[in-house]
């Protein structure tokens, strides 16, 4: 039987894509979390996935952010974005928090309507703080776990802010000694230890829970896809926990199911 491989191609615009690499495990997260929000209940109900993974092309987001570097992400991203859109992908998200910042994020939305890109590219903190809203009606002082690049450029406490939430988060010395450094520490992070997560990385994620339950907080938003591994309910219990990941993902999944269901004309 001759197979048609032009024939496995998803139809224009309606598969998912993933700018993947920030890290590696993050964008494969991502993908997990978008399976398990479809409900599906066949392998053939499942949506189109695309995932493109090219951790050594893409700088460092929160070292871009530093000045630590000059060269901004923003350029591989949308070299990305672009084999996802010729793939087929018309949702595009990307497994990065930091990606969002402006001066990442506002070169990339550029970039790609000078080149006309079809795609509808998903704000991941804005999601996230939609899902917050709509879920947690409750919820009206909200910590924020993050990079120090999502830190500094203040991308999820503007939009708490403009929705009237009051923002809890740490000095520097706690952001850049204990949060930050669960992910990138050298030696027991988890972009550096990514078969498992460290008991070290571990101990520090406890330390920063405690530090918003001490200070009343209702809600956390885990505002850097790294944090996303961590699922331990133990650590995480007596505090309500938004995940940026599964937001990014539902949000995902609910455009593409209804650009399915216009297709099929349903």
């Amino acid at each position: 039987m001759m197979i048609n491989y032009d024939q496995m191609k998803p139809e224009p615009n309606l598969a998912i894509g993933i700018v993947g690499g920030m890290g590696p495990l993050a964008g494969n997260m991502l993908f997990n979390r978008i399976i398990c929000n479809t409900p599906a209940k066949t392998d053939q109900e499942h949506l189109p996935v695309i995932l493109i993974s090219f951790p050594s092309e893409i700088m460092d987001r929160s070292v871009f952010l530093d000045g630590i570097i000059e060269e901004n992400p923003a350029y591989a991203i949308i070299g990305v974005i672009k084999r996802l859109e010729a793939a087929g992908a018309g949702i595009v998200g990307m497994a990065c928090n930091t990606s969002y910042s402006a001066a990442i994020y506002n070169i990339i939305k550029q970039e790609l309507k000078k080149l006309g890109s079809r795609v509808e590219l998903l704000h991941m903190p804005m999601e996230t703080c939609l899902h917050l809203k709509d879920n947690f009606p409750e919820s009206s002082r909200i910590g924020l776990m993050t990079s120090n690049g999502t830190y500094k450029t203040g991308l999820y406490k503007k939009i708490l802010q403009d929705m009237n939430y009051e923002v809890i988060v740490p000095d520097a010395d706690f952001q850049d000694g204990i949060i930050h450094r669960i992910v990138y520490d050298p030696d027991w992070g988890i972009k550096a230890c990514q078969n498992k997560i460290s008991e070290k990385a571990l101990t520090m994620f406890q330390q920063a829970i405690a530090f918003f339950k001490d200070n009343q907080t209702d809600a956390i938003i885990l505002g850097c896809t790294e944090f996303s591994l961590i699922t331990s309910a133990e650590l995480i219990k007596g505090i309500s926990i938004i995940d940026a990941t599964d937001c990014l993902a539902k949000a995902m999944v609910k455009k593409a199911l209804a650009q399915r269901f216009v297709a099929q004309g349903l």
